[in-house]
């Protein structure tokens, strides 16, 4: 059977890149995908190349533009998953928990006047741990644009928006301390979602550099 030189290989990849296909793990499953279909025509039908792929291009581009979308929603899902399945555990219950008394105990040293302008705060720097996880991982691996690891930063905004809708609407139930246990309960929902985010982003991005080591640039 028909194998495509190195260079194929390169100028499949690239033209799938220019083709917006940015993220590297799609990438390169797309790549593989096409240069065995290429082989298979080439050995098949005894043409040249270039000539075979323009041909299977013109043939199945948008085929590979929707399938890219779908690799875009399948990391998402995914992502999601993880997320509830961290939800339902021991752990996460357990930390809640702890979050929870640590955040009462600490409410019952504050005045209501001054609750409402500390609960501006939370959505805020519930963000900030999961930037410097983010980042710094990012920095240290050098890791190329992969759809797990960036799709986590869209689902950090939604719940970012989350966390800041749910301060505002408890807020406007703080009329003594008596009611700020509520405020303990969203305090904790929001540390607890924070670590489990911070958690499985640690994992993908573990997973991503074991598993693209020999494309790290």
């Amino acid at each position: 059977m028909v194998k495509l030189e190195k260079e194929h290989i390169q100028f499949i990849e690239n033209y799938l890149e220019n083709s917006d296909i940015f993220y590297a793990d799609i990438r390169m499953e797309m790549t593989d995908h096409v240069a065995s279909e290429i082989e298979k025509l080439l050995d098949s039908e005894h043409t040249e190349f270039y000539e075979t792929f323009k041909s299977y291009m013109v043939n199945n581009k948008s085929t590979l533009l929707e399938n890219n979308k779908k690799y875009i929603r399948g990391a998402d899902k995914s992502i999601y998953r993880r997320l509830w399945r961290e939800l339902y555990k021991l752990p996460t219950l357990l930390v809640f928990s702890l979050f929870f008394f640590v955040s009462y105990k600490w409410l019952s040293t504050i005045e209501v006047e001054n609750l409402r302008h500390y609960m501006a705060l939370f959505p805020v720097l519930s963000i900030v741990p999961f930037c410097i996880v983010y980042f710094f991982a990012l920095k240290m691996f050098k890791l190329p644009r992969f759809s797990g690891i960036e799709r986590l930063a869209f689902l950090y905004m939604i719940c970012f928006q989350l966390f800041h809708f749910m301060c505002a609407f408890s807020g406007l139930y703080i009329q003594s301390k008596s009611n700020f246990y509520i405020v303990a309960i969203v305090i904790s929902i929001i540390a607890t979602l924070s670590l489990i985010i911070i958690k499985i982003t640690v994992k993908i991005i573990n997973q991503y550099h074991n598993d693209y080591k020999y494309i790290k640039g």
